[in-house]
């Protein structure tokens, strides 16, 4: 992940160091003082600025690069220019200095005894990531952790000419006994793109066996209602690849939670199923023996709500928010249907035969075609007193459900990026909260948004509004504000 204060890949170095340097030296004088030990100081301080050190490591930044390996890479979106939308990737430079001005005759060798100490730590802990702890304590910097930082340390090497040209400016000293260090690859924090492109949902097939099933494309018809200052009417819109919902108030008579699948021979054999494929399940579908993901076949038997009509050219699909699953040992797993990017394929046994006392079946599985599960909003409250705004789910959508990540919740209102909070309500604008509590009288689930817009308006006013979950975008909505 992408930072922009330096100094947190710093302190996780210092951390390092006073953590392991100081079991290392507990280890050696077998003794039990608690680490990070009291009389080890751990500075980012430049060598040259360490005054009366007693038992000092000094570890300052002095030098910084980029990576080339990274220099040319593109970033996100389809902005102009896109260098500002790729995270620079920087090398950091730091020098390592040991410092003991206690006793000159025995300086030295406490010097050398910590230069020993440090370098067996950088070598022991080459790479640093969420996962480094040393006595149960974490070594990167709290604002580092849970967001998959590596930070890999390698020591220079510094030739001995080159580390007394270091220190030529110093005319009355010697070199300090010093070790280099490169710090890579540290991604500094870009701008966020203003524009993405559309997602690749699918590509083309183009060879296909003669007679075998093949699947497309997807479609779905969804509705959505216009701002009441342009005419409050319900309008329909034809979605390919489909995009679906657990069904829409909108329009009653039009059903939102179904979709068709193009293609040929879908109605080929003697009988046929459908698979379905979602990444959030992949936490309760356990692996097969040959290493893949149980399949996720659909049963009608256990899943009367959902139907499946098979013809030559169309399947139409129409789905619910859960799906049982029957598990090869035959026990039954319930998989919430949550937004996101599905996949389907069909499966058709095109003969069977009894040969030797044993079911032979040929089967024949089509191509994978995806569709969409989008978020559904049911309605936009008028503004709070306080404020803020609500924006009423559907009852079956969780968007506080354990399987979706935590950052899987997006929100673009009026062109500006808001970000989740844990408080209710949002105490800054662009920030939203989540709620769900179905046992409440009457059941909540809706979002609470802190606007960065004005709610008092002195005439009627549209702001769009979009909720991407997962990869899936609602269907377009607009919050009114009328005087």
């Amino acid at each position: 992940m992408t930072l922009i204060n330096l100094y947190g890949v710093t302190n996780t170095l210092l951390n390092l160091l006073a953590l392991n340097v100081s079991v290392l030296v507990n280890q050696e004088r077998n003794e039990m003082v608690p680490i990070p030990r009291p009389d080890l100081t751990v500075t980012a301080m430049a060598p040259e600025r360490v005054e009366n050190p007693n038992n000092t490591l000094s570890l300052f930044l002095y030098h910084v690069a980029e990576d080339a390996y990274y220099k040319n890479a593109l970033g996100p979106g389809s902005d102009i220019p896109n260098v500002a939308r790729t995270p620079m990737a920087l090398c950091l430079y730091y020098i390592l200095t040991t410092h003991h001005e206690v006793d000159p005759q025995f300086d030295a060798q406490t010097q050398q005894n910590l230069m020993g100490y440090a370098l067996k730590t950088f070598h022991d802990f080459p790479v640093i990531t969420d996962q480094t702890e040393i006595g149960g304590m974490p070594v990167l910097e709290n604002g580092l952790q849970g967001r998959e930082n590596t930070i890999q340390v390698i020591l220079r090497p510094v030739s001995a000419e080159d580390a007394i040209a270091f220190w030529s400016s110093e005319d009355t000293r010697t070199a300090r006994l010093s070790a280099y260090y490169e710090v890579r690859v540290i991604m500094l924090e870009p701008e966020p793109p203003r524009t993405l492109p559309g997602v690749v949902l699918s590509l083309g097939t183009f060879l296909v066996q003669l007679g075998s099933p093949h699947l497309e494309t997807t479609q779905s018809l969804i509705h959505f209602q216009l701002p009441a200052r342009n005419g409050g009417t319900v309008q329909p819109l034809e979605a390919t690849p489909a995009q679906v919902t657990l069904n829409n108030p909108l329009s009653p008579t039009a059903t939102q939670n179904q979709l068709q699948l193009r293609g040929t021979n879908l109605a080929v054999g003697q009988s046929r199923s459908l698979v379905l494929q979602y990444r959030l399940w992949d936490s309760l579908l356990p692996l097969l023996a040959d290493g893949t993901r149980e399949p996720v076949v659909l049963d009608l038997s256990q899943n009367p709500a959902w139907q499946a009509e098979f013809a030559s050219d169309r399947i139409t699909l129409t789905l619910e928010a859960v799906l049982v699953h029957r598990r090869p040992d035959n026990t039954l797993v319930n998989l919430p249907i949550l937004p996101g990017i599905y996949g389907l394929n069909l499966r058709a046994i095109l003969n069977e035969q009894v040969i030797q006392g044993e079911l032979k079946q040929v089967r024949a599985t089509s191509n994978e075609v995806n569709f969409a599960i989008a978020p559904r909003i049911e309605t936009v409250s008028a503004p709070n007193p306080d404020g803020t705004i609500d924006i009423h789910l559907d009852p079956d959508l969780n968007l506080v459900d354990g399987l979706l990540p935590a950052d899987s919740v997006q929100m673009v209102v009026a062109g500006q990026v808001y970000s989740r909070v844990p408080v209710d309500p949002p105490p800054e604008p662009r920030q939203f909260f989540v709620r769900r509590d179905l046992p409440h009288v009457p059941p909540l689930n809706f979002i609470r948004i802190n606007p960065h817009f004005p709610v008092v308006v002195p005439e009627a006013i549209a702001h769009p509004f979009r909720l991407i979950v997962n990869g899936a975008e609602s269907v377009p909505v607009w919050i009114e504000l009328t005087p």
